[in-house]
C-alpha cells in the first residue's frame, strides 16, 4: 500500500479509525456490556471492540479494602432503531446479576439526532431534563421551566447528558461531609475510589486502514492526556498499548510493545523464533486462552526450556467480599470486589508467579529516543548496526554518571524509528535518566537524524475555522541545546500527510519560530498538525512539535433571505406591508441589522410598512460572526407591469429579479420577464449549486500532488451522498464538470499521475452525472445558454462565474479523456455501476468484449508491447447530444459510448450492440470537440461502416478517441421529406374537405329533421367529421411540438391525449353508424328504439367510450414516462409500454364489427326487394345510403390503420410508409365524398339552394317558374331510387 488515500474512502472514515476518542468512549461501553451484553450486543459500534467480550478481558482489580459499593455508568450508543433500545431496556428483569455484578436500574436519558447536515437536537427522555447552563449555552429548543429545559440545539460540549429532573435544583449535598473522617463520624456516604484494569481487544479490517496503522495508533495514544476524565464518575489514570497482531503470510503474528513480553509458556509454544532461556516479544497467532503480552516486571526474564516434562498449571481463584458500611443512598450498580491470584507450577522449577498485582523494581526506568529513519523489523536484531550503536551509546552514557547501570531491554518500533530501552541501577533518579537520554541523543545524533519532541504542544488561535478563512500556526522555538543555525528549515504535516508549500499553504520564519499560514481553510485541512524543524548543516537533530488536538472545520453559516431582490407594486400615499424572512442553519443565529428591538434566532421574520415608493435595503447578519451577512433589495415602483409572480414580484419585459435557493444550496434563481408571442411571464433560470459542491469548486483552485487524492475522495463522497440533488440541478452538474476540468488540467500541467484509487473516485463521481435522472438537466445544459451570473457566495466568499460556461457535455468528456491519458503505468480493471475502465498490455493483436455491448479488435501491430485503455459508458447518451456534422434532428445515439486510448495504436475495429433495433441508417462516429465553434459534435471522419447485421454494427476507425454509433428512423431523411409533403398536403385537403362537409350539413340541416333514420344518419356524419377535424388540428399541433429544438414533454403529452381521444371518437361514431344501419334493417317494419334513446346511445358510444380508453391509457403509462414515444414524436408509445394498442385494437375491432354488420344488412336487403309503402321506401333508401357509406369508409379506414401497423412491423418499407401517409391524410376527403356528396338527395338540395340563390326572389305563380331550374330538377327526379324532390306553392318537400 503506497498511499494513505488508497484505502481511506472518505475523510469521515479516516477520523473514525482515529482511536483517541474511540478508546475514551470504549471505557463506558466495556462496563455496560458486561451487564447488558445479551440484550444490546448488536446496537453498539463494532469499530471500538470485538462484540464478544464475555471472555472477561476487563480484569477487575480492587485497590481499596474488600467492600461492595455502587457505581453509575454512562454509555453512549449509536443506534438507528431507538424504539428497539427502549423496548430492550423495558424488557430487562431487574435486578440482574452477572459474574457477581448486580444491575439495579437502567434508564435512557438523552436522544440526539441530526436536524440537517451539521446541526443536532438533543432531547431528554421522561423524568430527565437539561441543566440551566446547558440550556443557555447550547440554546433551548423548547421552553425553559424551573431553570431546566427538555431540548437543546447542539451536542453538549462538556460531555454531560440529561439529569434527573429532581436533582437539577440541588446545588449542595444533602449531608455535608465532615472535614476529618478519621476523627468524626459522618452520615454522608463515603466516596470509595476503585481502580479497574481494562483490557480492550480492538479489531480493525486490514482493507480499511493504511499499512502504517499500528504506528498511527501508537502515536494517537501518545497524544491522549493522562489523567483524563471520561465521565463525572470515571477517570482514566493510565493507558498502555500491549499487543499488536497483524496478518503475515496467511496467519497472524502478535508483537509485544515496549515494556511488555510474552510469558515463557506462550513463547515455548508459539514463538516466532526459537527461544531457549529468554522471554519473547513475538509469537505466531493469538493464544486461544485470550491472553496478551504482560509487563516485563511480571514475566520471568529467564525461561527453563521444557523438553520432556509437560508444564502443569493450576489456577486458584479466591474471592473475598466485605460490604462498606454506608447510609441508604440510591445506587445504579453494585459490584463486589474480586481478587484473583494465579499460580503456575511446573515439574522442573517449583516457582510461583502472581499476575494479579505487578511489583515494579525501583532500580529500573524506561526511556525512548526517536530517529527520523524508516523503521525495519531487522533493527531488533542484536547483530544490526543500529541496534549495536544504540546499545553502546546507552552503556557509554551510563558510565558518565557516578552509578553503574546496565541496559536490560532494548527494542525498536515504528513511528519513524523509536528505540525503547530499560536501564537498571542501584539508584536511578529522573534527573539522572534525563542526563543519560540527552547524552544518547547527542551521541547518536552524530550518525542518525534524531527527533526531539517539544514539551509543549502546538497551539491554534482557535480550534475551529470556517470554510475559506485564513489561519496561522506557530512552531518553536527549538531548545537552545540543539544549537540551530539561522539556516534551519521547517516541514509541516496534517494527520501524518506532508503539507507542500503552495499558494494556499505559506511557510515563513519569525525569528527562531516557524509559521504555517493556511490562506483558505478547507475541509481537507482539518486534523492533527505536526511541525519539524531541521538544521542539517549543524546537526542531524530534528525538533518536533505536535498539536494535542485537531484543528477542525466549522460549517459556514448559510443565510437565506426572502425575498432577495424584487420589484413590488406601490401606490404613493397608500400603506403597503411586506414580510421579510431570514434564516440560518443551527447552531447559528440570525438577526436583522439596525432594526429595534433586535430579535435573534435560526429563523426570524420582520414586517415592514411603507407609505411611499422607492428603494429599500435590509441586511441579515449572523448574530456572533457579523461578517456573514446577506441583503434584501426591494424596489417599490408604481405603474403597470407585464409580469407578476409570487416568487419574482412584478416587472416589465427584460426586467431581472432574484429569488432565494433551496436549503443547502448557494447561488441565485434568476427570473427574467420575457415576451413569448404575446405571452408575458417570468422565465426562471436556476443557478443554485449544492453547498458541499460549491466548497469543493472553490478548493479545486488550489490542488497539488499531495492534496489531490483526498480531494477526489471528498468529491466522490459528496456526489454519491447527494445523488438526487446533483442530478436534478444543472448548475451543480456544471460545477462538478468544472471541478473535473480543473483536476484534469492540474494533472496534465503538473505531470501528476492518477492511480487506480483516484481514478475509481473519478469514475464514481462521473457515473452519477450520467444517470438517467440527469438527462433533463443535460438537455438544459446542451440546448439553453447559461446566463453568466456574478454572485457573492456567503459560503465560499468568492464569485460564482466560471461554472456558467457553455458546452458542459463536451468539457465533461474532454476531462475524462485527459485523466485517462494521465493514468499510472500499470494494468488494472475498475468496475463502477455506470462506467467500466480497463487498462491492459498486449502483444501482437488484441480482442476483448466490454460489458457485453462493445467488442474491440486491434489487428496485428508488430511484436511489441502495447498499452490500451478502454472506458465503457453505460449511459453517456444522456450527456452527449446526438448532433452530427449536418446537425440532423433525426439521429439517436444507438450504442454504448466507448473511450479508447493507446500509446501507439491507430487502427481499431468496433462492434456495437444496437440499443433500439427499430432504428436504421447507422453511422460510425467519434466525438469531435472542434465542431460547431468548439461546442463539439459527432463526426464520421476516419471511420467507416463495415457491417450491420443481427442487431450489431461493426465499424473501423483509423484513430482512437471516444466512439459510438448514430442511427435514425429506418426511412432515409430524403424520403422523410417526401412523406412530410404527402402528410401535410393531405391533412390540409382533409381539413378543407371536413369544413365543406360541415357547411353542407349546416345548409341542409332543417330538411333532415323530419325522418328519424335520416336525422340519425346525419348526426353520425357530423360527429365523424368533427372528430376527425379536431384530431387533425391536434396532429398539426403535435407535429409542431415535435419539431422544436427543446423538448416539451407536457405539451407533447397533451397533444397525444387529444389525438388519441378524437381518432377513437371517429371510429366509435363509425360504429354508431353501423349499429344504426343494423337497427334500421332489423326493425324496418317495427317501431324500435326512440330517437332520443338512440341519440343517447350514440353520444355515449361516440365520446364516452373513447374518453374512458384515453384516460385509462394515460393514467397507466404516464407515471412511468412511457405514454409518448421516446423519439420526440407526439404519439402513443409502442416499444416500452405498447400504449399504441389502446388505439389500434379498438379501431381494428370496430372495422371488423362494421364489416359483419354490412354482410347482415346486404343479406336482409336482398331478401326484401319489394316495398308497398312510400314511407318504407324512403327509409329503405336511407339505409342504402348508410350502407353505401359504410361499405366505402370501413374498408378504407381499416386499410389505413392496417398500414399503420405495417409501419411498425416493417419500419424500413418505404412503400408502406407512403401508402399509410396517403390514406391517413385524406380521410376527411373520403368522408366528404362517400358520406355526403354521394347522397343524391344532398346533391339535389344543394342544387335547389343554388337555384334559389341565383334566381333571386321566386314567384309563387306556376306559370312564372324558371324553366332552367325545372329542367335541372326533372333530371334529378328521374333517378331510379324513387326519391321525390319538388317545389310547389313556395313550399319545399324534402326526404332523405
Amino acid at each position: 500500500m503506497s498511499r494513505l488515500d488508497q484505502n481511506l474512502k472518505t475523510k469521515q472514515q479516516q477520523r473514525t479509525i482515529r482511536v483517541k476518542m474511540a478508546l475514551l468512549r470504549a471505557l463506558g461501553y466495556m462496563c455496560v456490556l458486561l451487564v447488558i451484553y445479551y440484550s444490546l450486543k448488536n446496537q453498539f459500534s463494532e469499530q471500538l471492540m470485538d462484540t464478544d467480550v464475555s471472555h472477561g478481558h476487563a480484569l477487575l482489580k480492587r485497590q481499596a479494602e474488600s467492600d461492595s459499593s455502587g457505581y453509575t455508568v454512562q454509555v453512549l450508543a449509536h443506534i438507528a432503531d431507538l424504539e428497539r433500545l427502549r423496548s430492550s431496556l423495558r424488557a430487562l428483569n431487574l435486578p440482574i446479576v452477572i459474574n457477581g455484578t448486580r444491575l439495579t436500574s437502567i434508564s435512557a436519558t438523552t436522544v440526539c439526532s441530526r436536524t440537517n447536515m451539521t446541526g443536532y437536537q438533543c432531547r431528554c427522555e421522561e423524568s430527565f431534563a437539561w441543566s440551566f447552563n446547558s440550556c443557555n449555552t447550547a440554546g433551548a429548543c423548547d421552553a425553559i421551566t424551573a431553570n431546566t429545559c427538555g431540548c437543546i440545539n447542539a451536542l453538549p460540549a462538556d460531555g454531560q447528558y440529561c439529569q434527573l429532573n429532581t436533582s437539577q435544583t440541588v446545588t449542595t449535598p444533602t449531608s455535608s461531609p465532615t472535614s476529618s473522617p478519621a476523627t468524626s463520624p459522618s452520615t454522608t456516604t463515603p466516596q470509595v475510589l476503585v481502580k479497574y484494569n481494562l483490557a480492550f481487544d480492538v479489531r480493525v479490517p486490514v482493507s480499511s486502514v493504511p499499512s502504517d496503522f499500528i504506528a498511527r495508533f501508537r502515536n494517537v495514544l501518545g497524544t491522549i492526556p493522562i489523567p483524563t476524565t471520561v465521565t463525572s464518575s470515571i477517570n482514566l489514570t493510565g493507558l498502555k498499548f500491549t499487543t499488536a497482531c497483524t496478518p503475515v503470510s496467511g496467519s497472524q503474528q502478535c508483537q509485544c510493545e515496549n515494556q511488555f513480553r510474552w510469558p515463557c509458556d506462550i513463547c515455548n509454544r508459539y514463538a516466532c523464533n526459537n527461544v531457549s532461556r529468554q522471554t519473547c516479544s513475538c509469537i505466531n497467532g493469538l493464544p486461544s486462552d485470550g491472553r496478551f503480552c504482560e509487563p516485563t516486571t511480571s514475566v520471568n526474564t529467564t525461561c527453563i526450556h521444557e523438553t520432556t516434562t509437560p508444564v502443569m498449571t493450576t489456577t486458584t481463584s479466591m474471592t473475598t467480599t466485605t460490604p462498606i458500611m454506608t447510609t441508604p443512598t440510591p445506587m445504579t450498580t453494585t459490584t463486589p470486589m474480586t481478587t484473583t491470584t494465579t499460580t503456575p507450577m511446573t515439574t522442573t522449577t517449583p516457582e510461583m508467579t502472581t499476575t494479579g498485582g505487578p511489583t515494579e523494581p525501583p532500580q529500573q526506568k524506561q526511556f525512548s529516543v526517536v530517529m527520523d529513519i524508516t523503521y525495519q523489523e531487522t533493527y531488533n536484531s542484536p547483530d544490526s548496526q543500529i541496534y549495536t550503536d544504540t546499545h553502546d551509546s546507552i552503556l557509554s552514557n551510563c558510565e558518565t554518571i557516578p552509578i553503574k547501570c546496565k541496559v536490560t531491554d532494548l527494542r525498536f518500533r515504528s513511528g519513524s524509528t523509536i528505540a525503547d530501552s530499560t536501564v537498571s541501577a542501584t539508584s536511578l533518579t529522573d534527573i539522572t535518566l534525563e542526563k543519560i537520554k540527552t547524552g544518547v541523543i547527542n551521541q547518536l545524533g552524530e550518525k542518525y537524524p534524531m527527533i526531539i519532541d517539544s514539551e509543549t504542544p502546538l497551539t491554534f488561535p482557535r480550534t475551529d475555522v470556517f470554510f475559506g478563512e485564513s489561519v496561522s500556526v506557530t512552531c518553536g522555538p527549538p531548545p537552545s541545546s540543539l544549537n540551530f543555525s539561522a539556516n534551519w528549515v521547517a516541514e509541516w504535516k496534517v494527520d501524518g500527510i506532508l503539507i507542500p508549500a503552495d499558494d494556499n499553504h505559506m511557510f515563513s520564519k519569525l525569528a527562531d519560530k516557524a509559521v504555517l499560514t493556511v490562506n483558505r481553510f478547507f475541509r481537507t485541512d482539518s486534523g492533527v498538525y505536526e511541525c519539524r524543524m531541521k538544521d542539517t548543516l549543524v546537526t542531524k537533530a530534528i525538533f518536533r512539535q505536535k498539536s494535542n488536538g485537531e484543528l477542525t472545520f466549522r460549517e459556514t453559516p448559510v443565510i437565506m433571505v426572502k425575498p432577495e431582490r424584487q420589484k413590488l407594486e406601490c401606490v404613493e400615499g397608500e400603506s403597503h406591508t411586506v414580510t421579510l424572512t431570514c434564516s440560518v442553519q443551527s447552531p447559528h443565529t440570525i438577526q436583522f441589522q439596525g432594526i429595534n428591538p433586535p430579535a435573534a434566532g435560526t429563523s426570524i421574520t420582520h414586517t415592514v410598512d411603507f407609505t411611499s415608493c422607492g428603494n429599500r435595503l435590509f441586511t441579515c447578519v449572523e448574530a456572533t460572526f457579523t461578517r456573514f451577512n446577506k441583503s434584501i433589495q426591494l424596489e417599490l415602483v408604481s405603474g403597470e407591469f407585464d409580469c407578476d409572480d409570487v416568487k419574482f414580484g412584478v416587472g416589465n419585459v427584460e426586467d431581472v429579479a432574484i429569488a432565494p435557493c433551496e436549503p443547502n444550496k448557494e447561488g441565485e434563481k434568476i427570473g427574467i420577464c420575457t415576451d413569448n408571442n404575446g405571452v408575458k411571464q417570468w422565465e426562471e433560470e436556476d443557478n443554485c449549486i449544492l453547498i458541499p459542491v460549491l466548497q469543493l469548486l472553490s478548493q479545486s483552485e488550489n490542488l497539488n500532488n499531495n492534496t489531490l487524492p483526498l480531494f477526489l475522495v471528498e468529491l466522490r463522497t459528496v456526489t454519491v451522498n447527494f445523488t438526487d440533488d446533483v442530478t436534478e440541478s444543472p448548475a451543480t452538474i456544471n460545477a462538478i464538470v468544472t471541478i473535473l476540468t480543473r483536476v484534469a488540467n492540474v494533472s496534465s500541467e503538473a505531470s501528476i499521475l492518477i492511480n487506480q484509487a483516484s481514478m475509481t473516485d473519478i469514475l464514481f463521481t462521473s457515473g452519477v452525472l450520467t444517470k438517467d435522472e440527469a438527462e433533463e438537466s443535460w438537455d438544459l445544459l446542451n440546448t439553453k445558454p447559461r446566463r453568466k451570473v456574478v454572485t457573492n457566495s456567503t459560503v465560499t466568499r468568492t464569485n460564482i462565474t466560471e461554472v456558467q460556461e457553455s458546452s458542459a457535455s463536451s468539457r465533461f468528456l474532454f476531462s475524462l479523456e485527459s485523466l485517462t491519458n494521465n493514468l499510472i503505468n500499470d494494468t488494472f480493471n475498475i468496475v463502477t455501476p455506470f462506467i467500466l475502465l480497463n487498462k491492459t498490455t498486449f502483444t501482437d493483436n488484441f480482442t476483448a468484449n466490454f460489458n457485453s455491448s462493445v467488442q474491440i479488435e486491434i489487428p496485428d501491430s508488430g511484436l511489441q508491447n502495447h498499452v490500451i485503455t478502454v472506458v465503457t459508458f453505460d449511459s453517456m447518451d444522456n450527456v452527449l447530444p446526438p448532433r452530427d456534422e449536418a446537425n440532423s434532428s433525426f439521429n439517436f445515439i444507438n450504442g454504448r459510448v466507448v473511450l479508447v486510448q493507446s500509446n501507439d495504436v491507430n487502427n481499431a475495429t468496433f462492434t456495437f450492440n444496437v440499443l433500439n433495433d427499430t432504428l436504421g441508417n447507422p453511422q460510425c462516429v467519434f466525438w469531435n470537440f472542434s465542431l460547431f465553434n468548439n461546442l463539439g459534435g459527432w463526426d464520421n471522419e476516419g471511420c467507416e461502416l463495415v457491417s450491420n447485421i443481427n442487431d450489431t454494427v461493426t465499424c473501423n476507425c483509423n484513430h482512437l478517441t471516444s466512439f459510438s454509433i448514430l442511427m435514425s428512423p429506418n426511412i432515409p431523411e430524403k424520403y422523410k421529406i417526401i412523406l412530410d409533403y404527402i402528410t401535410y398536403i393531405g391533412v390540409g385537403i382533409s381539413m378543407a374537405s371536413l369544413i365543406i362537409c360541415l357547411i353542407i350539413e349546416g345548409i341542409i340541416w332543417r330538411k333532415i329533421r323530419r325522418k328519424r333514420i335520416s336525422y340519425l344518419r346525419h348526426i353520425t356524419i357530423v360527429n365523424i367529421a368533427v372528430s376527425l377535424l379536431i384530431a387533425d388540428i391536434w396532429f398539426i399541433i403535435g407535429a409542431a411540438i415535435s419539431d422544436l429544438q427543446q423538448k416539451n414533454p407536457p405539451a407533447c403529452t397533451a397533444a397525444t391525449f387529444f389525438i388519441h381521444l378524437f381518432y377513437l371518437a371517429l371510429f366509435f361514431w363509425m360504429l354508431a353508424s353501423g349499429l344504426l344501419l343494423f337497427h334500421g334493417t332489423v326493425n324496418v317494419f317495427g317501431a324500435g328504439l326512440s330517437k332520443n334513446a338512440m341519440l343517447g346511445i350514440g353520444f355515449s358510444l361516440g365520446y364516452g367510450a373513447p374518453l374512458l380508453i384515453a384516460v385509462i391509457t394515460i393514467a397507466v403509462t404516464a407515471p412511468t414516462d412511457e405514454y409518448i414515444r421516446g423519439d420526440n414524436a407526439c404519439w402513443l408509445n409502442w416499444y416500452e409500454s405498447k400504449a399504441l394498442l389502446a388505439f389500434v385494437i379498438p379501431a381494428l375491432l370496430i372495422v371488423l364489427i362494421n364489416l359483419m354488420i354490412l354482410c347482415v344488412v346486404i343479406y336482409k336487403m336482398v331478401r326484401r326487394r319489394v316495398t308497398t309503402d312510400a314511407t318504407q321506401a324512403e327509409e329503405r333508401h336511407v339505409l342504402v345510403v348508410i350502407a353505401r357509406s359504410l361499405a366505402f369508409l370501413t374498408p378504407l379506414f381499416g386499410l389505413t390503420w392496417g398500414l399503420g401497423v405495417g409501419t411498425m412491423t416493417s419500419p424500413d418499407n418505404f412503400g408502406i410508409h407512403v401508402s399509410f401517409a396517403f390514406f391517413n391524410s385524406l380521410q376527411g376527403f373520403f368522408i366528404l365524398i362517400f358520406g355526403t356528396l354521394l347522397d343524391k338527395n344532398v346533391r339535389s338540395e344543394i342544387a335547389v339552394k343554388s337555384q334559389t340563390s341565383s334566381s333571386g326572389t321566386r314567384s309563387t305563380s306556376a306559370g312564372m317558374s324558371s324553366s332552367s331550374g325545372l329542367d335541372f330538377l326533372r333530371n334529378w327526379r328521374r333517378g331510379r331510387d324513387g326519391y321525390n324532390v319538388s317545389s310547389t306553392s313556395g313550399r319545399d318537400s324534402y326526404n332523405t
